[in-house]
């Protein structure tokens, strides 16, 4: 969740840091729910995990950063690397080779199938995000009334 208002912003980087604290701990709560269904919505792979890739549920892991005015969580479906990357995105969006210009050259292996989309991410987005809301209003108004705004 992103907010651009700068009102908003500076706001909260005047808040105590009791109550920011409780936004936080909301934050950091959906997030590691989050991890937690995306892996159990996550497919499992059969045969051997690959040694630089490894495999998708095992690479889905919480990511926080602190910004200027802000407490960022992510919910990352694999490693900062590009064929971990392409791999994930393979998975949640399936794939389609029609043989063309994607074909490495002089290769005799031409891959032309097709892989079904697995939406693990986006299902884990449409459940935790209304509950991720809920508790991001009831931290807010926790940390108002503390305040003596509400």
């Amino acid at each position: 969740m992103k907010v651009e208002s700068k009102g908003l912003q500076k706001a909260f980087k005047n808040l105590p840091r009791k109550q920011r604290k409780y936004i936080g701990e909301a934050i950091r709560k959906s997030v590691n729910e989050g991890v937690i269904f995306a892996r159990t919505l996550a497919p499992s792979g059969s045969g051997e995990p690959d040694p630089e890739l490894g495999r998708l549920k095992q690479g889905i892991h919480a990511k926080f950063q602190i910004k200027k005015h802000a407490f960022v969580g992510a919910i990352e479906a694999a490693a900062p690397t590009r064929d971990a990357q392409v791999k994930a995105m393979s998975i949640e969006f399936g794939r389609t080779n029609s043989g063309g210009n994607r074909q490495p050259k002089g290769s005799t292996f031409r891959d032309t199938g097709t892989t079904m989309a697995n939406p693990f991410m986006r299902r884990t987005q449409s459940i935790i995000g209304p509950k991720h809301v809920g508790r991001m209003k009831r931290a807010m108004n926790k940390a108002a009334k503390e305040l003596g705004l509400k």
